[in-house]
């Protein structure tokens, strides 16, 4: 058996779809969800022995937030989990980010790195570092539409496409363990690649000339600011090592596009 935590958010509710063909999966929630056998849980100090009564084979967590509280997301979560993991020897995967680190100025990669401390400790666990995702609940372009204007960052990124994200997780749960950096096999820059996206998908965004300088000046205003303004590429790629052979950009750009028409 499978349990998930974070199991309803964009990529959580994804691959725990895809998982349900491997083994049973069991999402770890607040609120009911159809779709999955689930388990309740209202405080986060509930969550080792949720562990402990249901003794799963494997955990996957895939709790994370882009604005909010990232110490108990990204820090308190995962240190519970991995409590609770360790008390019945399940195996542990965790989502952490790529570009986590400690010493960043970034509190979400800041934090990721953290949380990835507590994972380390579980026996047997495996840490997957997505780049960004590519998928039809992808928020950036949701946001990109609802405002109609994005900057049009030179920022290079190696998306990933949630499909082969999710072979990725399944790879994992057969027994694969270690640390997995998650890109596509191709580079762009942020700002075209949400071009490439609005005009497959046939919406208008204006994207306008954003200088770097001014850019970082107002990331005090929403970290979130300073994400986009940072390099996610793969020097070492293992979601292509693993799974032999990735979906093109286009392939995933179209998929994407196809969500938001």
């Amino acid at each position: 058996m499978i349990l998930v935590f974070g199991g309803t958010g964009f990529i959580g509710s994804f691959v725990s779809s895809r998982l349900s063909g491997v083994d049973e999966v069991v999402l770890a929630v607040r609120r009911p969800v159809e779709g999955f056998k689930t388990v309740r849980f209202s405080e986060h100090a509930e969550i080792p022995a949720i562990i402990e009564e249901l003794n799963p084979d494997v955990v996957v967590n895939f709790i994370g937030v882009l604005r909010g509280d990232y110490w108990v997301a990204h820090v308190e979560i995962p240190r519970l989990i991995a409590e609770g993991a360790r008390r019945t020897g399940s195996r542990l995967i965790h989502t952490s980010a790529l570009g986590a680190d400690e010493n960043s100025r970034i509190p979400y990669f800041r934090t990721k790195a953290l949380g990835e401390r507590a994972v380390k400790e579980v026996k047997n666990h495996a840490i997957v570092r997505p780049s960004l995702v590519l998928g039809s609940g992808q928020m950036l372009f949701r946001d990109a539409m609802r405002f109609k204007v994005f900057p049009n960052l030179k920022t290079p990124v190696q998306p990933i496409d949630l499909r082969d994200l999710a072979g990725l997780y399944i790879k994992l749960v057969e027994g694969k363990k270690g640390e997995f950096n998650a890109c596509g096999g191709k580079v762009i820059s942020l700002g075209e690649l949400v071009r490439k996206v609005m005009e497959t998908a046939k919406r208008k965004v204006h994207l306008f000339p954003a200088p770097e300088p001014i850019l970082r000046l107002l990331w005090r205003l929403d970290g979130s600011l300073l994400m986009a303004l940072t390099e996610n590429t793969c020097e070492r790629n293992d979601a292509l090592k693993l799974l032999g052979a990735l979906r093109s950009l286009d392939e995933s750009v179209q998929w994407t596009a196809e969500g938001l028409r």
